[in-house]
């Protein structure tokens, strides 16, 4: 009787030990899942934004301002500590380089060192000679200036008049630039949740290089 009871007394620390070994192992499949996962667990990501060719710091500030205004037009909440959101995932603006980036108002978000996603506008070979140092950290999108032309496209009212209310003045080419790649980064984020997988964002991106409409 009293090996028999000692039999029944061992099956459930063997059935326990079996339930940890299982959780062990479920956490460490979760542990790997959010390495894999990165920004899109956090469900934030940092937007450096470049400007290639002269006038660098005028031109950098007037392109955050458009990248803000799209940043804000939905998906917000109170207490925002990020720079807006995109796709309805938080964005922290990072304007680079620092050097050029005296004249940048407006950014609360909290920027990683390097970007997860650079966004070089510019004309070429200007934008792809900057876009070479990041290209082996960050997924790498070229964005080329608007021509003068932007404000006659249809649609652009209510940037223009948003752009006026918020900063007292009409918007530049490079306003525009920098709100129409922030737009374009919208409709290649939403159906990710994320910048991730890179390849997916890069094909989405080049998908609304031309027609996409403007926000009326």
């Amino acid at each position: 009787m009293a090996r028999f009871a000692v039999a029944r007394l061992l099956f459930p620390f063997a059935e326990v030990e079996r339930v940890q070994t299982a959780i062990k192992q479920s956490v460490l499949a979760v542990a790997v899942w959010m390495a894999l996962s990165g920004n899109t667990l956090a469900h934030s990501f940092t937007a450096a934004l470049i400007v290639a060719g002269d006038n660098r710091e005028a031109s950098l500030a007037e392109a955050v301002r458009g990248f803000l205004l799209a940043a804000d037009e939905q998906d917000g909440h109170a207490n925002e500590t990020s720079d807006g959101h995109l796709g309805g995932v938080d964005v922290n603006v990072l304007p680079l380089p620092r050097d050029a980036a005296g004249l940048v108002e407006g950014l609360i978000g909290k920027p990683t060192e390097t970007g997860d996603v650079v966004v070089v506008l510019g004309p070429e070979p200007a934008a792809s000679e900057a876009a070479r140092e990041y290209q082996s950290t960050s997924t790498v999108l070229l964005q080329v200036v608007l021509t003068e032309r932007w404000v006659s496209d249809e649609g652009t009212d209510s940037f223009v008049t948003r752009y006026r209310r918020a900063y007292g003045t009409a918007p530049s080419v490079m306003a525009a630039t920098g709100y129409h790649a922030a737009r374009r980064l919208d409709v290649a984020i939403r159906p990710l949740d994320g910048v991730i997988p890179r390849a997916a964002l890069e094909d989405a991106w080049r998908s609304t290089e031309s027609g996409l409409p403007w926000k009326s």
